[in-house]
């Protein structure tokens, strides 16, 4: 496994980070991105993290809450578990996460490499298969109602 590991670490160049991370920094967010989207949405996932980064923004990534919970596969996090002191809470601590919170595959490590160029700040999967990605944070709200809407009607079951 560890062998594994460090042959995708060089194959995607994370082991040699990038301008402003070291390949540590770079692997917790890989692991974020592993644990957060589908792979054809990786580059776009990692974008969104780097855009928050820069600009000072919480991360608010669901699935460092889960983690911090011991929780795994929940689409939907309940606004109770935003409480949870832990500096894992990506909505309370700003920055990232301590550790990596998943083991990341060659995918997501090349996804945190080479992020797609892109302005997003927010995204959303509204329905299996429909993750949508935007600067506004008003269509984000509005596509957030369109996935309870959808999560009623049983989308995600």
């Amino acid at each position: 496994m560890i062998e594994r590991f460090n042959f995708a670490a060089k194959k995607s160049k994370l082991d040699q980070g990038i301008t402003g991370y070291s390949p540590y920094q770079l692997l917790i967010i890989a692991s974020m991105v592993q644990s957060e989207g589908d792979p054809e949405d990786f580059a776009k996932v990692s974008r969104v993290i780097f855009n928050r980064l820069e600009i000072g923004m919480p991360l608010q990534i669901n699935a460092t809450i889960d983690y911090a919970l011991n929780l795994r596969g929940n689409i939907r996090l309940p606004y109770k578990r935003l409480e949870i002191n832990s500096k894992f809470n990506t909505y309370k601590y700003r920055g990232l996460p301590p550790t990596p919170i998943s083991n990341p595959g060659e995918e997501a490590m090349a996804a945190t490499v080479n992020p797609v160029a892109g302005n997003w700040l927010y995204y959303v999967t509204v329905k299996p298969g429909d993750t949508r990605f935007t600067r506004s944070y008003e269509e984000f709200i509005g596509w957030a109602n369109e996935f309870r809407k959808n999560e009623k009607a049983g989308l995600f079951e």
